[in-house]
């Protein structure tokens, strides 16, 4: 009895012994991946073994023969690439806003050649703009964030550029521009405004720079000057040969008149410069006319070209009309003084004393004319640009000045 036993237990563990095999080999995951890749290999080496063998494998295409396994895998390639495609098209699609504008990520692909109303996500998820698009570009009016959710600009847009009358804001709020761009430069008139809010110019501009007619404004909103701007510059020249009350139009800031005896000048110090005056008592016209501007900058813009040295300046404006050594006149000092926080001015501070100083008006009984300055003087179209530098090979100029050319 126990021989019988054993020999069905024996036959039974081996049955089961060969179930339990298959059944764990069943869930181990590389044997389906092993028999998925020899599945696959399987119907991808027969989908593109595309040479027929018999004429069976042809279909009749008006005078040509084509395989029906190349027709196979044409067909299921395309459909391959169509589910990509859609598949993208999927992952390009968010969906529709709280507006019911349809949103879509930035490289979306239906966004290439979708147009109207649309929210876009950027790159991290946020969302970048909002407005008006054509076949995937900003075209029309629209609104563009950043990560943070700040308004960056609200306006027109052409080929998702800055294009027609918009607002740019400062991050964290506040108007920064609010006028005319092209492909996002200030370019028309428009208004730049400060941090706090206050109104710094408004005017004209080209190519990203303050250029025609406008109006400078100080820190307290208060208009301070109306004139010609060139490359985010004042024409200083414009002031040359204006009367005294002509100049007082234009310029409508704060100013110190410094004179002595034979020369007098104005400091207009809103807007960094000094005018030395004529006396025009004995002339036909007996009114002061502005003769010279000094400008207290180590740069000057000629031509759209930044120069900071005599060899650029000579680049610009040609060969000098006069160089040399001359005394400081009052109107030079004044200048000289007024840039003596400068860590880098090459003068030393002009010794100036004075009998009675007012608010707007200072009476200069003497200043040390001992102090020399090197000239370099350039004429160019009615006017002479004369630069100033500490000694006579000195490259760098400390201020420059405008006047007539007589």
């Amino acid at each position: 009895m126990n021989r019988l036993f054993n020999t069905l237990f024996s036959a039974f563990r081996a049955k089961a012994t060969g179930f339990w095999n298959k059944f764990r080999l069943l869930l181990t995951p590389s044997f389906w991946q092993t028999k998925v890749i020899s599945k696959l290999r399987q119907f991808f080496s027969k989908l593109f073994d595309v040479r027929p063998r018999d004429k069976k494998d042809y279909y009749p295409v008006f005078r040509w023969l084509v395989s029906k396994r190349l027709a196979y895998a044409i067909v299921v390639s395309l459909c391959v690439v169509c589910v990509v495609v859609l598949w993208q098209i999927g992952s390009g699609w968010i969906a529709k806003s709280g507006t019911g504008d349809p949103t879509y990520r930035y490289n979306s692909i239906v966004l290439k050649f979708y147009s109207g109303k649309a929210r876009v996500t950027a790159h991290d998820g946020y969302v970048a703009y909002v407005g008006d698009v054509e076949k995937g570009a900003a075209e029309g009016q629209g609104s563009l964030y950043n990560a943070n959710g700040d308004l960056v600009y609200e306006g027109a847009f052409s080929g998702s550029q800055y294009n027609g009358t918009g607002t740019l804001y400062y991050p964290g709020g506040g108007v920064r521009y609010s006028g005319e761009f092209v492909e996002n430069l200030y370019d028309g008139t428009g208004k730049e405004y400060s941090v706090g809010g206050v109104l710094e110019y408004e005017g004209g501009y080209s190519r990203g720079k303050r250029s025609g007619t406008g109006k400078l404004y100080n820190a307290s909103g208060s208009a301070i000057y109306a004139g010609s701007f060139r490359s985010g510059e004042i024409v200083y020249d414009e002031l040359l040969g204006k009367s005294m009350a002509e100049a007082a139009q234009m310029y409508t800031g704060t100013q110190i008149l410094y004179s002595t005896e034979d020369e007098s000048c104005i400091d207009m110090k809103e807007i960094g410069v000094v005018c030395g005056l004529k006396d025009g008592s004995k002339s036909l016209e007996p009114e002061w006319t502005v003769e010279a501007v000094f400008v207290p900058s180590s740069s000057i813009q000629i031509d759209g070209v930044t120069c900071s040295s005599i060899s650029e300046v000579a680049a610009q404006l040609g060969i000098t009309e006069y160089e040399g050594e001359s005394p400081v006149l009052l109107a030079e000092a004044v200048t000289i003084n007024s840039l003596t926080g400068d860590s880098a001015l090459r003068f030393d501070k002009v010794d100036m004393q004075t009998d009675s100083t007012f608010e707007e008006a200072v009476n200069v009984t003497e200043y040390d004319q001992n102090q020399l300055a090197y000239l370099h003087s350039f004429a160019r179209d009615g006017v002479l640009y004369t630069f100033y530098t500490s000694e006579e090979n000195g490259e760098r100029f400390d201020f420059y000045s405008v006047s007539l050319v007589e």
